[in-house]
Formats: C-alpha cells, sequence, structure tokens
C-alpha cells in the first residue's frame, strides 16, 4: 500500500508501532505526547491549590476518588485482561 516505510503517514503509524514492553503506547506516541499531556495539566486552574476541596469535586466522596485516582487504576479500569504497567517513566 505505501510502498516504503518512510511514506506511512503518521496516524497509522502511531496507530501500528509496538507497545513499548509491558505498555499500551508505543515510542512514539509517548515521547510526542507526553510532554502536551502535562502542559496541559499545569496549565488547568483545576491544578491550582485553591481548587482542592470537597466542593469542587461534588462532595467528600468524590474528593476521596480523586485523591486516590492514580494513572495505573485508570489503565486497569479500562482495558480488559491483564493490567500492563502503566507509567510515564
Amino acid at each position: 500500500m505505501y510502498g516504503d516505510v518512510d511514506a506511512v503517514e503518521l496516524y497509522a503509524g502511531l496507530l501500528v508501532e509496538k507497545p513499548r514492553p509491558n505498555a499500551i503506547f508505543g515510542e512514539t506516541m509517548v515521547e510526542m505526547g507526553a510532554p502536551y499531556s502535562l502542559k496541559g495539566l499545569m496549565g488547568n486552574p483545576i491544578c491550582s491549590p485553591e481548587y482542592w476541596k470537597p466542593s469542587t469535586f461534588g462532595g467528600k466522596k468524590g474528593f476521596e476518588i480523586v485523591n486516590t485516582a492514580s494513572l495505573q487504576k485508570l489503565v486497569c479500569n479500562n482495558v480488559k485482561g491483564p493490567c500492563p504497567m502503566a507509567s510515564f517513566n
């Protein structure tokens, strides 16, 4: 279809790239996406200490859920089968 590996479109390449060992995404997706994900988080007002109170998250229960959340829990709750390692390291 493409004739040469260098002719593969970026999006198609991202989807078919072999994932890192025990990971969900390939090297390119992680290297390109992680910095922008972190910048987006740090630019969001919800990351400000004055927003971190139970009323922001719908009460005590919501605040507890947010405070105990992790990337690993997010991945494990949304994949079928054994939970892969989820880390930005």
